[in-house]
């Protein structure tokens, strides 16, 4: 857990973000670190390994991968970067391979973050950057090699304030790509009860601290009514709450209407391309819109993702994890400083009220 909470603004702190790519013949690799800290030890794969940055404050949003070897997913990597605001840092890592079925909506994404690079990639080139939504081709950061491995770096000053953070991952894989799912909470398994089975695994996180609420497992697969059961209990859930999915071996068959609806009320957009042993994984907000949370889907292969969240109080939250956290600190600090000045002054009132009576008084004697 990151416990940093200072002010850059006042402390003049800056954040280092180090981006590493190996394709498959120069090492096989993938590497993003804050600082120090690799961020994505859990969800490196072949394709796009992407971590987003708040441009505010240098903490990291989002982590996940797009394996664009297999199709579909080069379009889910470009609907993704369209959702984000403009400004967020955004930084890639190619593993294995990133160029096989790249298709040119992905190359434009590539390319709405800054890359001049991205037209030149290969089968199994090392290509690393770091960008920014909505910049101008050639502003990004970045490197890209058809015979090594490649590293660039970039830093960010941040302009607001940092706070703690709390990181939960959820990790997805059909029968045919490993058979399991996994939802962690700081790096630490979520146990579930009934242990995790085919189907929906649910995990409801309280978004101020990171604690778990509850859990369950839906077998779809064994029995239709149990995709009613998954859209009914996901109702009950608070608006604001956590919600982690990982789908195991299969989460397709039997999903009805009613629960890919219950799915989009945490802000799924992708629900609706599950295909039968596919992998999806999900970190969302009950009653967020649709593209506000992180989820990954691949109907060949495994998908992890990562979501960082802020340690707040327990008081209701916005349910979107996509806006600058440091905001709304900087007003409550904003506030509290506004308080302050209306009790001094109403001090100075009372005292300059007391000496005029006072004064009142000692004329009339």
């Amino acid at each position: 857990m990151n416990t940093t909470n200072v002010n850059p603004a006042r402390n003049g702190v800056t954040t280092t973000v180090q981006v590493s790519s190996a394709g498959y013949d120069h090492g096989n690799s993938a590497s993003i670190k804050r600082n120090t800290q690799d961020l994505g030890e859990n969800f490196y794969n072949r394709g796009l390994n992407v971590a987003v940055f708040d441009e505010f404050t240098g903490q990291p949003i989002f982590g996940t991968t797009f394996d664009t070897f297999n199709s579909g997913n080069s379009e889910s990597f470009a609907q993704f970067v369209s959702t984000l605001p403009p400004g967020r840092i955004v930084a890639i890592a190619i593993k294995d391979d990133a160029n096989f079925n790249l298709s040119d909506p992905g190359k434009r994404a590539c390319k709405s973050l800054g890359s001049r690079l991205i037209d030149d990639l290969q089968f199994r080139s090392s290509w690393a950057i770091i960008g920014q939504t909505d910049a101008a081709p050639g502003t990004a950061t970045e490197k890209l090699s058809h015979e090594a491995a490649v590293t660039c770096s970039r830093e960010i000053t941040a302009t607001k304030v940092s706070v703690p953070s709390f990181t939960i991952a959820a990790t997805s894989a059909g029968n045919n790509w490993g058979n399991m799912a996994q939802v962690t909470c700081n790096g630490e398994l979520i146990p579930l009860a009934e242990g995790y089975q085919r189907g929906l695994n649910v995990v409801v996180f309280d978004p101020s601290n990171g604690h778990q609420l509850q859990s369950r497992s839906f077998d779809i697969y064994a029995d239709p009514a149990n995709a009613d059961a998954f859209a009914d209990w996901i109702e009950t859930i608070p608006q604001g709450r956590v919600v982690a999915i990982a789908a195991k071996d299969d989460a397709s068959f039997n999903l009805s209407d009613l629960a890919k609806t219950a799915c989009k009320s945490i802000g799924s957009t992708q629900i609706h391309r599950l295909q039968f042993r596919g992998s999806w994984a999900i970190v969302g907000i009950k009653g967020a819109s649709g593209g506000a949370v992180i989820e990954n889907l691949n109907n060949f292969g495994s998908v992890s993702v990562n979501a960082w969240f802020p340690l707040v109080d327990s008081s209701p939250v916005n349910p979107s994890v996509a806006q600058p956290v440091a905001e709304s600190i900087e007003s409550s600090e904003s506030s509290s400083g506004n308080k302050k000045q209306v009790i001094i002054i109403g001090l100075l009132l009372a005292i300059i009220v007391i000496v005029v009576i006072g004064a009142i008084l000692i004329k009339k004697d």
